[in-house]
């Protein structure tokens, strides 16, 4: 009989707390985490969009060194086997007066392709693939101040790079649009010019900013192109998710931006047989998710439009997701 009441206690007091549960039953999420999935695609990417602090967070520092300006010529051999050089006299203040005495010079080489993800530099030229034989950021300052090339002054930057490719031309960085980077031929090729030698590139320019040794990836004018499009989960969007084609054989990275009308990240026509990996970064809440896949670039259905490669994305720390693109 007792075991019995014991029973019955047990089962009533099971109902009354299912019935108290229902009452309580609301998921409240700690702090910082979502509500749920977001799966709203934005026509404008804020500063504080989840995407914008995810490319922020993968920026890495420029390498900083300083010159004395006046009537000598000022040399920096970087760590990494870079050579700038810099001519008597060669900076100005904003006001268009010259400066002496020390200025700070800040340097990003971007030879990995990885690296060229990390600071959002891909090799294209509107909506065409570049080859790179490196993608170069240069400023100058004085006591945190910007400075300008004094007129008519080059500078000479010089390194090393195998194998040499003739076909290069110089581009320069168009900071028009701060969503999508873009590369463009110099308005001005006989002061932004490109020596080639045996194993070296030496570049000599008036200009300051983001520049590149690069080339249109032409194999054959007859070669069949193909889109590629990003086939990952809803929630995966434009406010909170960068991704890349990335090509095995040759240094070039491709954005896969995103279309708000199809809601789909997609690139512009690229060659068809090409090995090539599509990496997918996204911030969703205070979590990191990376996912990669290879595929091999072919021509899609008659019916579909693009080439839609599959990743799933999982969550990683941002130094596991540094570690990766280091592989690249």
């Amino acid at each position: 009989m007792k075991t019995k009441i014991f029973i019955l206690v047990l089962f009533t007091g099971g109902l009354l707390l299912n019935a108290c549960q229902k009452d309580i039953d609301v998921f409240v999420p700690d702090p910082g985490q979502m509500n749920g999935p977001d799966t709203s695609w934005q026509t404008t990417i804020t500063p504080t969009a989840p995407v914008t602090v995810l490319k922020n967070n993968l920026k890495q520092e420029p390498y900083k060194d300083t010159i004395i300006v006046d009537a000598n010529t000022a040399t920096i051999i970087t760590p990494f086997g870079v050579q700038l050089t810099f001519p008597p006299h060669c900076c100005n203040n904003g006001a268009g007066q010259p400066v002496t005495g020390k200025v700070d010079v800040e340097l990003i080489v971007l030879k990995k392709k990885g690296d060229m993800i990390r600071l959002n530099r891909p090799s294209t030229y509107n909506d065409s693939m570049l080859v790179t034989a490196g993608e170069i950021f240069i400023q100058l300052k004085q006591n945190g101040q910007p400075l300008q090339l004094a007129p008519g002054v080059r500078i000479n930057i010089r390194y090393t790079d195998l194998p040499i490719n003739p076909l290069m031309k110089f581009f320069v960085g168009d900071e028009t649009n701060a969503q999508h980077y873009n590369w463009l031929p110099t308005n001005d090729p006989s002061a932004d010019t490109i020596i080639m030698g045996s194993q070296i590139y030496e570049i000599y320019t008036k200009r300051q900013g983001w520049l590149s040794a690069a080339t249109l990836f032409e194999a054959n004018i007859s070669t069949p192109k193909v889109k590629i499009s990003l086939d990952a989960a809803s929630y995966f969007t434009n406010a909170n998710t960068t991704a890349f084609v990335v090509f095995k054989d040759v240094r070039s990275v491709v954005e896969l931006k995103a279309d708000l009308i199809t809601r789909k990240f997609m690139t512009g026509k690229l060659p068809v047989g090409k090995q090539v990996t599509v990496v997918v970064i996204s911030k969703q809440g205070n979590d990191y998710y990376l996912g990669y896949e290879s595929a091999t670039t072919q021509i899609p259905a008659a019916s579909a439009a693009s080439q839609p490669v599959p990743v799933v994305p999982i969550k990683k720390s941002l130094p596991e997701i540094l570690a990766y693109l280091s592989t690249l």
